[in-house]
């Protein structure tokens, strides 16, 4: 439960998310800002709202009781499952979204785009208290949750979630997309139940509190309790089963659930998904094009409470015809907005429809191929002075100018430089490798490589010595590798930065970056090292610029920088890298992670591009409510209980 999938413009793309806009070659080539700079179209970092907004925000108003709040949703993006243990082809930000409605996580969040649980929002009173060495983890539960169907929300109903994920994983890894191997729920040795309203975890080793709460059970909201007194069927018109602590029982039971769960047609007809403990209940769901519509659970525990009457989601089939909808007061709030409308941003804004966005956690870049033999390419790519002549040659200032037009932040390595995060290193906000093509020259040149610009470096000093090119690389070994990207047509971000990146690198170093243009799917599946069935592509690749990944509040690179990582697609080994992301999981020291993020941000298993920002839009003449709400979103995450149709 460390790190998704995500594509520069679809919102998890695993959990995917992208974006467009053409840029001059020039525009990333020449000065740049200031370095460190983290302005995002000329706003400026708020301890507020805990990170760099994009826009204005709609406004708090003042809320009128009732009425109908409509919101857009993107195809390619609609809720696909119901049930709440979702497998990894079923990962949406719609999905998360709509499950997080209708059922009550244990620890929801974040809480604005701050990496912390909104408290209000979760079914626990407060963190999990560690004990036994940090091995135990004790969780109070509120102790007046409801279910729709006036049950109490228990401790059990957890345990009953936790066998049933057990279940689902031991059948297959795939049936929880939140899955990263060894961890939750699979270093759990026990859970159990004291009192209802108390759960306790004993895991298999000690672990860093702040990775427990806010990396194991804070997960995208994807941990919750479930009414174990009424979903305990293995048929529709089977006996309740108690014994689902018995992991065959719970097998069944999964098995049903997941099928009916995943059935659209009866999303809202199923009886099973009647009990819920969320903010809403699901009144009708469309079939065709999974429209649906939502109305207040007038039994909900958390706060705040939705004070309106009814919430219509519609899909539309892109961005645009989105935001038509919005321009013409059939939507009146629009998410995934893409940069290429911002040009529109001054007219809405006359209109009243306010655009606004910001950064979220984790990373976008290239991942380094550490496997790749082409041009001898491993033996290159492992000299870290190679790597920092490379990041130096990334023109972010200029992308986030030229690409996002100014509708991202820098990021230097797997912390961004906002949302601001408790968890981030000083080497967040200033660039250990700022851009400069005349410092990148000087490395190359220092280490033995004959630089030649707009043609083609090779090395010129082969051997080991401080002044020669590096152990394993030939004399004559050109500085030349593959770098994929999605096709323009559907990411154009990524396409864009890289040509800019390809265009310096040539221009300045004689470094010649092959870009190559593969599907979303194809990069994530085939480019990358983990599965030894991949072995026929490794030759085919240098750098995968597919996205990047999103991390969860606590932003250990567990499971992605290290040996053995489930996405550790690059194949990268660095035993440094290996230590400290092992002491920020398992140690108890709370800057255990911060080392980790700031040593990562120097090593560069990924050559680090801009942090863009998730653009959403609203109509400020009908909806309002407090920045917390709207902000979330930023991090892909709705919390319509949060707004409200103003007076």
């Amino acid at each position: 439960m460390t790190g998704r999938f995500r594509a520069l413009g679809r919102p998890f793309a695993l959990c995917a998310s992208i974006a467009v806009i053409v840029l001059a070659v020039a525009a990333c080539g020449g000065s740049s800002k200031s370095k460190g700079s983290s302005s995002s179209a000329g706003g400026k970092a708020s301890a507020a709202l805990g990170t760099v907004l994009y826009g204005s925000l709609p406004p708090v108003g003042t809320p009128k009781m009732g009425g109908t709040i409509t919101q857009g949703q993107l195809t390619g993006q609609t809720p696909v499952q119901v049930f709440p243990i979702t497998n990894t082809s079923n990962v949406t930000t719609g999905t998360v979204s709509f499950q997080s409605e209708l059922y009550m996580p244990l620890y929801a969040g974040p809480t604005g785009a701050r990496p912390m649980v909104d408290f209000g929002l979760s079914a626990a009173s407060g963190p999990p208290a560690p004990s036994d060495g940090d091995k135990t983890f004790t969780i109070p539960l509120k102790p007046n949750l409801k279910w729709s169907n006036g049950a109490p929300v228990t401790a059990n109903d957890f345990l009953f979630f936790f066998d049933l994920l057990k279940a689902a994983i031991k059948e297959s890894p795939a049936n929880w997309a939140q899955l990263s191997p060894g961890r939750f729920p699979q270093n759990v040795v026990s859970a159990s139940a004291p009192n209802s309203h108390t759960v306790v975890l004993h895991f298999n080793a000690p672990y860093n509190p702040g990775y427990v709460e806010n990396n194991q059970l804070a997960d995208t909201n994807q941990v919750f309790a479930l009414p174990s007194t009424d979903w305990n069927v293995d048929s529709a018109s089977g006996p309740h089963l108690t014994d689902w602590s018995n992991p065959a029982v719970a097998k069944k039971i999964y098995d049903y659930l997941e099928k009916q769960g995943t059935s659209v047609a009866t999303f809202a007809s199923d009886p099973l998904w009647k009990d819920v403990s969320g903010p809403f209940k699901l009144r009708s769901f469309s079939a065709t094009n999974s429209s649906y519509v939502l109305v207040p659970n007038p039994t909900y525990g958390g706060t705040p409470k939705p004070v309106y009457s009814q919430l219509d989601v519609n899909t539309y089939t892109g961005f645009t015809s989105e935001l038509n909808a919005a321009k013409s007061g059939s939507v009146d709030v629009a998410v995934g907005i893409d940069p290429s409308q911002l040009a529109e941003a001054p007219a809405l804004k006359q209109q009243g429809i306010t655009i606004w966005g910001g950064p979220s956690w984790g990373w976008y870049g290239g991942i380094i191929n550490f496997k790749d033999t082409t041009d001898h390419f491993d033996k290159v790519i492992a000299q870290p002075y190679v790597r920092a002549a490379i990041e130096h040659l990334i023109d972010q200032p200029g992308i986030i100018q030229g690409v996002n037009k100014t509708a991202a932040v820098p990021a230097y390595g797997p912390v961004p430089s906002a949302p601001t995060s408790p968890y981030a290193p000083s080497t967040a906000t200033t660039a250990i490798y700022p851009y400069s093509p005349s410092t990148a020259v000087s490395l190359l040149k220092s280490h033995g490589w004959k630089v030649v610009p707009n043609g083609q470096t090779t090395c010129a000093k082969a051997g080991t010595a401080a002044t020669e090119c590096g152990a394993g690389i030939p004399a004559g070994t050109p500085l030349r590798f593959t770098w994929a990207n999605q096709p323009e047509s559907v990411q154009s971000i990524g396409a864009l930065e890289s040509e800019a990146v390809s265009s310096i690198a040539k221009q300045a170093a004689g470094i010649n970056i092959i870009l190559q243009t593969k599907t979303f799917n194809f990069l994530t599946s085939n480019y990358n090292d983990v599965n030894p069935a991949n072995a026929k592509y490794t030759n085919q690749w240098g750098v995968n610029n597919y996205g990047g990944l999103f991390f969860d509040y606590y932003p250990t690179q567990d499971g992605t920088d290290n040996v053995g990582g489930g996405l550790n697609t690059g194949a990268y080994d660095d035993p440094t890298a290996n230590r400290l992301i092992n002491a920020s999981v398992h140690s108890g020291d709370p800057s255990a992670v911060k080392s980790e993020a700031a040593y990562l941000s120097k090593s560069l298993p990924v050559f680090y591009l801009p942090d863009y920002d998730y653009l959403l839009a609203a109509n400020t003449k009908t909806v309002g409510g407090p920045p917390d709400g709207w902000m979330a979103m930023t991090q892909q995450q709705w919390f319509p209980q949060y707004w409200y149709l103003l007076k």
